[in-house]
């Protein structure tokens, strides 16, 4: 069996076979590296494309579409609990009876007892995107110096802050630069305290990282540059607006390497409402 034409496989392709993979397999393996295995892309970028086409996480859909089949089951057959839980991914009944209560607003078995079938549970609907400046450039490979930072992403500063005084100790700051932001993991799929990242600072390619930073190198090549001007609040929207339509109606597809937040402008002299970051996607 061939696979999917790779010149026709676009990410709205992609997205709806793993969509149909879900409902046919709700009984199956279905967490978020065998699901980007489907729609053949990287974890990181799968759940990002998947919420800009369906409006909802990967597990959220697969546990909506699960606790709907769930409810057919139990208004229409007379399966027990323990196999329509099996029947639809949930590990334990326990853990299914709970789910299916916080759904419904009643257990499964007074579902079947009462036989009302109540309205499916829906995706949320999908909202207007505020429109951002994009471009395609050539960017140089970067040596960046920089601060690991797990947790929360707004809470990165810190790791600035480490890299800054690192890199002042080091008599590295004059001349170095820009600053950039790198997000490993995608917040609507991951615990908050799981997620990482890293603050950095461009840095000339033959010094020698400060002790405490991390040497990491941005590759160079073609990148989709989407430009957000305001406060860092708007920085989710502007992301949105890169997998939902920037990148879709750009032809283009991913390349290998991670976008990256990189700040123009100094956020210790530039006003909020006047802050300049680009978002580097590396295409192909």
């Amino acid at each position: 069996m061939t696979g999917p034409d790779p010149r026709h496989d676009t990410h709205a392709a992609r997205i709806d076979r793993t969509i149909r993979h879900i409902q046919g397999n709700l009984g199956g393996r279905l967490d978020l590296d065998t699901l980007a295995g489907i729609a053949a892309m990287s974890r990181f970028h799968f759940s990002r494309v998947f919420r800009a086409r369906t409006g909802e996480g990967v597990a959220d859909a697969v546990r909506r579409q699960r606790l709907n089949r769930a409810a057919l089951l139990v208004a229409q057959t007379t399966d027990t609990m323990e196999t329509i839980a099996a029947r639809c991914g949930f590990g334990h009944v326990g853990s299914f009876e709970r789910a299916f209560t916080a759904a419904w607003g009643t257990t499964p078995r007074r579902m079947r007892e009462t036989g009302h079938l109540p309205q499916p549970l829906l995706a949320p609907e999908k909202g207007d995107f505020a429109m951002f400046p994009t471009d395609t450039r050539e960017g140089e490979e970067m040596v960046i110096a920089a601060a690991p930072h797990r947790g929360a992403y707004q809470e990165i500063g810190a790791a600035f802050q480490t890299m800054y005084e690192a890199l002042v100790a080091a008599n590295m700051w004059k001349g170095s630069g820009p600053s950039v932001g790198i997000y490993y993991d995608d917040p609507s799929e991951t615990p908050v305290e799981d997620l990482r990242s890293h603050a950095g600072q461009r840095i000339r390619a033959e010094l020698e990282v400060p002790e405490g930073l991390d040497r990491l190198v941005l590759p160079g090549g073609r990148f989709l540059v989407v430009t957000s001007k305001g406060p860092f609040t708007r920085l989710p929207e502007a992301w949105s607006y890169l997998y939902s339509r920037a990148l879709p109606e750009s032809g283009l597809d991913f390349r290998e390497g991670l976008p990256f937040e990189k700040y123009v402008t100094n956020s210790w002299d530039t006003k909020p409402e006047d802050a300049v970051t680009e978002i580097w996607m590396p295409v192909a």
